[in-house]
């Protein structure tokens, strides 16, 4: 296909050429030129904008930068003063044109292409007037292509102080500038498949346009098929984008798609932004769409039953496990069993609705967003101080607070078993399993309904062990009988509790600034005021338990007003930017675009505080003395990206490889090429990918 539209391009030339040779070169003149300047007089050091206007007749079009499958972009050759320099043309949006399967992108009727021209300081008032120069020619279409070409010249005086501007220049200018695409300020992801691309808009691109109609114009030739029709269907409230791809042996295969994305509205509306559009996953295209589901549908319950082995999980999954061993008969088991699966599938399903409205607005986030909020993480360690405080005897809250202690533990009836359920889910976030991240990546660019099913299928793979344990007799009866050692088992995990309790501590202090950190712990003191009150007096008579209650209250309030008033600091945090064994230097991309343009190996870490795993392969692989030995063999620059926090570039940063959550591990060779690192890093698989650049 492309080597018949390279030949009709150079049939379309000859005739051109020869049609204008016989006909003279004022037979057919579709194209009238000017040059216009934005100012009357130059300023010295200041910068001129020039604008090349161009009438086109009726039925004729030129040329955008990218003139699609065929054409030629009109350009301006410039012969300037010395000291004077041109910018690169500032292109309106274009539209589509199509004749049979040849597809072109131009302009009709009229075009504007502004042009910055910088002035020297050195001019002079009264001196004669520099005089500006520019050839500017295009091709010119319709049933047949003439080039034109046309010799401008400007002669502007120098001048001192502002002078007034022609109301009618500066309505062209103002309406040139509406023409120029605008910087987008939201994210749109990108899925490159075997005969499509895609491009998924978030509803924050449709905002206010009524029943929108998009195109997509790339800036990069032999990418889209500019004579096909693409097409559009809603995605998660916003709308995904399909054109195909240009076939042949110089079609490319783009890593990023830059271009224009253009917006019509049914009442009138138009926008048009500058978009760099990254990839996102791996994406169902209709010709494959069951199976890539089901692979993303399994890809995600194993996630899910991998999560029960992280460190996060096991002090609440062994609290449940303390209460099955405590359930004599087997339908009580039954149906906490069941409870606790559907606080745990529920939580999950709660949790990507939330992910998935906020990334249809635009918002930045990915997978653990809400321990990027400092008064979620610290609620969450006063929740399990206090479980912590009940499990070591402090008191014990028995029936009357669902979701502590003994409730959590399975003895308080299906409102515990639930608790249990949504809490598993809380801290399980933190962590992440093989095989999450392909499955995560996929729901955040599948339809919603697909999306849905894949964060239920990860509720299901967690939950799937113990509700399975509680379910089948023989699983059951493993489990030793009730007993005295129950109560010293019972006060032992209460020590899991608050080590992760410091846990949270810590990753609070990488959120917030020293004076809230202090707050912060106030809460702590707060809660365990409120756990030691309520066990003192809780078999006290009525007046003492009404006011050790009171008191209770009290100091729960107090802790979770500390905790509401707690916000990010506005430093950066300093966990990213550590020397520590591999000497991190802070990532950005661009001292990363840098660095591979040097062809200089480099390692990316993107991580984060309340990130365990991120934490166990650092500490259990990356710090290890055969890894900073092969590092430094190799000369490798180790970057580390800290998104502890929200970070708007780490997490596009992110979905450019398909991820919705960190960890990510990259490695580049001296060819720039990035590797990308399992998400469970070991001794051998980093020194492999080492082995290979």
């Amino acid at each position: 296909m492309f080597i018949g539209r390279l030949i009709v391009l150079v049939g379309l030339l000859l005739i051109a050429a020869g049609s204008a040779q016989a006909a003279g070169p004022k037979a057919l003149d579709p194209v009238k030129a000017r040059l216009v300047a934005d100012a009357p007089a130059l300023t010295p050091g200041g910068t001129l904008w020039v604008d090349l206007h161009v009438d086109i007749a009726a039925g004729w079009h030129i040329y955008w930068r990218n003139p699609g499958d065929s054409g030629l972009p009109t350009q301006i050759e410039w012969t300037l003063p010395p000291g004077f320099a041109a910018g690169d043309i500032n292109w309106p949006a274009p539209e589509r044109f199509v004749v049979g399967t040849i597809g072109n992108y131009g302009y009709a009727g009229s075009a504007d292409l502004l042009v910055p021209i910088s002035v020297p300081a050195t001019p002079e008032s009264g001196a004669p007037p520099p005089r500006i120069d520019a050839t500017a020619s295009w091709l010119v279409c319709s049933e047949i292509c003439i080039p034109g070409e046309a010799k401008l010249t400007l002669d502007l005086p120098v001048g001192t102080a502002a002078a007034p501007v022609d109301p009618a220049v500066a309505t062209m200018f103002a309406q040139a500038r509406s023409h120029l695409p605008q910087a987008a300020p939201f994210a749109i992801g990108m899925a490159v498949a075997e005969h499509e691309l895609r491009l998924f808009l978030p509803a924050a691109a449709l905002a206010g346009v009524v029943r929108p109609t998009a195109a997509f114009f790339s800036t990069e030739a032999n990418i889209v098929d500019a004579g096909a029709t693409p097409r559009q269907k809603p995605h998660n409230g916003g709308l995904e984008l399909i054109m195909p791809r240009l076939a042949g042996p110089a079609a490319g295969k783009p890593a990023t798609l830059d271009g224009v994305l253009t917006l019509h509205g049914a009442d009138g509306a138009a926008r048009a932004y500058s978009i760099a559009a990254t990839p996102v996953a791996a994406v169902a295209f209709d010709d494959a769409s069951a199976i890539a589901a089901w692979q993303a549908l399994l890809l995600a319950f194993l996630g899910g039953l991998v999560l029960n082995l992280m460190p996060c999980v096991f002090p609440v999954l062994s609290l449940k496990l303390l209460g099955l061993a405590t359930s004599i008969h087997r339908a009580e088991r039954y149906r906490e069993g069941g409870a606790y699966a559907a606080g745990v599938v529920l939580s999950f399903a709660v949790l990507g609705s939330v992910l998935l409205i906020l990334r249809s607005g635009g918002a930045a986030v990915g997978w653990g967003f809400q321990l990027q909020s400092p008064v979620v993480v610290g609620l969450l360690a006063y929740l399990l101080f206090a479980m912590g405080l009940s499990l070591s005897g402090v008191a014990d809250f028995g029936a009357g607070l669902a979701g502590f202690g003994d409730r959590f533990a399975g003895r308080g009836g299906l409102a515990g078993a639930f608790a249990t359920g949504v809490l598993a889910t809380v801290v399980a976030t933190p962590c992440t399993a093989p095989f999450m991240g392909a499955a995560l990546g996929f729901a955040l660019v599948a339809p919603t309904p697909v999306a849905l099913a894949i964060f239920v299928a990860l509720g299901c793979g967690l939950a799937a062990p113990l509700a399975l344990a509680s379910a089948i007799p023989g699983i059951a009866r493993l489990l030793p009988r009730p007993g005295a050692w129950m109560v010293w088992f019972k006060q032992i995990l209460a020590f899991p509790l608050y080590a992760t309790v410091a846990w949270l501590v810590w990753v609070l202090i990488q959120e917030i600034d020293a004076g809230s950190a202090f707050a912060a712990l106030l809460g702590l003191v707060a809660v365990g005021f409120a756990v030691w009150i309520y066990g003192r007096t809780r078999f006290a008579a009525t007046r003492g338990r009404h006011v050790g209650s009171g008191l209770a209250a009290a100091g729960l309030a107090t802790a979770i007003g500390l905790a509401a008033l707690l916000q990010p600091s506005v430093a950066p945090s300093n966990s990213a930017g550590t020397k520590d064994a591999l000497g991190y230097q802070p990532f950005s991309t661009a001292r990363l675009a840098a660095l591979t343009t040097e062809h200089q190996p480099v390692f990316v870490n993107l991580t984060a505080a309340w990130c365990i795993t991120c934490l166990v392969n650092e500490r259990a692989t990356l710090d290890s003395a055969a890894i900073r030995r092969a590092f430094a063999d190799r000369r490798v620059v180790t970057l580390k990206g800290d998104w502890t926090r929200q970070d708007p570039d780490i997490t596009a940063f992110l979905q450019r490889f398909g991820r919705s959550g960190v960890p990510l591990y990259l490695l580049y060779g001296a060819d720039g090429e990035p590797t990308v690192l399992p998400q469970i890093l070991t001794e051998a698989n980093v020194l492999s990918a080492l082995g290979k650049i």
